[in-house]
């Protein structure tokens, strides 16, 4: 079994109001309720602002602003039962964030986009997280970083994977991406108004990206016009001619949101041509120092980020010698950089971004069947980890799917959700199939972690459509509506189900379909 891990992102809210909420002392409430649960926990600022509290395996943190939590647990190593271990994490890490923020009267909304929140710049500048490479994208890269400062958020689990088997996973992943983008659609609203869109969050891309300097900027949220065939062709795609690298360390680091001594390459190449040089001219983005950055290997493993497409391979390379050339010959070599990684990586895995941020709310904890409140946050990492337990049978739905149809069907869920169809694909049945290829990747023990998809499809309901029911059934402007919306929506933690199955062996099928065997 793969190792697993989740980032979850949340948005945040007043209690009272609905209002998006900037957190205030929450991160030191956070660390003194892990340190009196007998935690290790170390606080984290930057420019004198608390970001975060560093525990063993989770780092709770920010996303892109303070309204913004995000939360990293893992990894959680392979072997049996260690999805039930990634539960449990994520349930330790929700009892805390929530203690935490109930003390400023703050809570998590069970919404992938906070409803009701305008944005300027002066309100952008203000809760915007203290992130030196914010600046560098907004100005050097001419990015809208404010378009995600809404509290757009996601649930994106991370899976192991053998290099050998990676590309093959990051095409099965985007060719499935439209069905789970619809199962978990969570946000028809934007700034105070209904948008049209079932999950208007996944709008942020082309806006964010649409004024870039750099033209190549704007194809890296889109597939390719073909699926990849191997790692070279995923990294020439994503660091080749046509696009121009991010800004870099001199050294080898990992956190490059929060890192200051980072440099733009003046002469502006792209990444695998400034592999190919001794050094070169770059400027620091926080202070304009110049300084020669000389190319390494380590610069591969930080810009493994530049890709925001809804599903990335993530990895990290084992420590000691590893030059430049290697990598270059490899990649002239078909399945050169798969052998080059296998003796190279310390850890290969997914990262899927196409789900957004859902919670248990006091509507799903009111079910008769408990486990679907339990099992909202995680049944995402369920379902990717069903997935690629059982690629051969998931690539193969994924190729039932035209390549060339995915721009649209990926629109038609983010408009439609469940309705949605481009073609002769329905996204309704084709979610019902994934659930079911993914149920048969799991264990008995671990399938009534599907159990919010499941009632999905079974009501034809996801979060975004009892959001757009209980607005249509309010009265007053649509700013007041989007508010007590918000109001309803907050997180009910902990759930009122079980935390497991009353039957921990059960096996149970979609849509009145025969169980995943």
């Amino acid at each position: 079994m793969p190792t697993l891990g989740l980032e979850m992102e949340m948005a945040i809210a007043d209690r009272a109001t609905g209002r998006s909420h900037a957190v205030g002392p929450f991160f030191r409430t956070l660390q003194a309720v892990k340190a009196a649960r007998g935690e290790r926990a170390d606080l984290q600022e930057i420019d004198g602002r608390d970001i975060a509290v560093l525990t063993p395996g989770i780092l709770s943190s920010l996303d892109n602003a303070f309204n913004n939590l995000e939360s990293s647990i893992g990894p959680v190593e392979a072997g049996p039962g260690n999805l039930a271990e990634l539960e449990r994490r994520v349930r330790g890490e929700l009892d805390a964030v929530c203690a935490s923020l109930d003390r400023e009267g703050a809570t998590i909304l069970n919404l992938s986009e906070h409803p009701n929140l305008p944005v300027d710049d002066a309100h952008y500048r203000r809760i915007r997280a203290p992130k030196p490479i914010y600046d560098y994208w907004n100005g050097t890269r001419g990015w809208n970083h404010a378009a995600g400062i809404d509290a757009k958020a996601q649930n994106s689990p991370s899976t192991g994977v053998d290099c050998a088997d990676a590309v093959r996973a990051l095409n099965t992943l985007l060719a499935l991406s439209p069905a789970l983008i619809a199962l978990f659609a969570n946000s028809p609203f934007e700034a105070g108004r209904p948008t049209g869109r079932k999950e208007n969050r996944l709008t942020l891309w082309p806006r964010m990206f649409g004024g870039s300097v750099f033209p190549g900027d704007r194809a890296l949220h889109s597939p390719p016009q073909q699926p990849f065939r191997d790692l070279a062709d995923h990294f020439t795609w994503m660091f080749g001619p046509g696009t121009v690298m991010q800004c870099v360390p001199t050294g080898r680091q990992t956190a490059y949101k929060t890192l200051r001594d980072l440099y733009h390459i003046d002469a502006e190449p792209c990444l695998l041509d400034f592999l190919t040089a001794p050094g070169w001219s770059g400027r620091c983005i926080a202070s304009g120092a110049e300084s020669t950055v000389v190319p390494a290997m380590h610069h591969v493993e930080f810009l493994q980020f530049a890709g925001f497409l809804d599903a990335r391979i993530r990895f990290r390379f084992r420590d000691g010698a590893f030059e430049v050339e290697e990598f270059l010959s490899a990649m002239s070599r078909p399945g050169g950089v798969e052998a080059l990684f296998a003796e190279r990586l310390d850890c290969c895995y997914m990262e899927g971004r196409a789900a957004g941020a859902n919670f248990p709310d006091r509507e799903l904890a009111d079910l008769p069947d408990g486990r679907v409140a339990d099992s909202v946050v995680i049944s995402p990492s369920a379902l990717q980890a069903g997935l690629l337990r059982n690629l051969g049978e998931a690539w193969r739905l994924a190729a039932s799917i035209p390549w060339e149809a995915l721009p649209a069907l990926r629109e038609a869920a983010i408009r439609d959700g469940l309705d949605g169809e481009a073609g002769e694909v329905a996204l309704k049945p084709l979610c019902a199939r994934l659930v079911e290829v993914a149920g048969r990747g799991l264990e008995a023990e671990e399938q009534w972690m599907l159990a919010y998809p499941l009632e999905v499809l079974r009501s034809g309901l996801t979060g975004a459509d009892r959001a757009l029911r209980d607005y249509e059934r309010l009265s007053g402007t649509p700013g007041e509506r989007t508010l007590a919306v918000a109001q309803t929506r907050a997180i009910l933690w902990p759930p009122a189900g079980n935390p497991v199955p009353d039957r921990p062996g059960e096996r149970f099928g979609t849509m009145g379909a025969p169980a995943f065997s």
